[in-house]
């Protein structure tokens, strides 16, 4: 929801920063976010654990967070060979809207995993 209206509000009050390539990254971290929140709640209940399932549940996130990071240099990568040169405004943009994207979804999902391993200490 937020990255929609930061669209609209780009395209209204800064159309130099809007690229139609914005509604590309928006689906694309919309999927990637929509795996992960299928791979926390599985995991629900056990992130805290020092038993193998909390393990395990670490190493899928710490792989759910290389994965992330892969898709978002393959998605900078293929943008920009279709868009065909590193140098004009909307490669830049494109890649720099695809970085915010990574680093806000980043900073919310280390937050609501957090918030969800210490509500689980809590309950013990």
């Amino acid at each position: 929801m937020f990255g929609i209206a930061l669209g609209f509000a780009c395209k209204l009050w800064f159309p130099e920063y809007w690229t139609n390539w914005y509604l590309i990254v928006l689906i694309v971290y919309w999927l990637v976010e929509m795996i992960m929140s299928f791979v926390l709640e599985r995991y629900e209940g056990k992130m805290s654990q020092t038993s193998i399932e909390g393990k395990k549940f670490m190493k899928v996130y710490m792989g759910s967070k290389l994965a992330k990071v892969l898709v978002t240099l393959g998605l900078i990568g293929t943008g920009i060979s279709f868009i065909g040169t590193t140098e004009s405004k909307e490669a830049i943009v494109f890649a720099g809207s695809a970085v915010a994207f990574y680093l806000l979804n980043l900073g919310l999902e280390t937050y609501l995993v957090t918030k969800q391993m210490n509500k689980e200490k809590s309950l013990r």
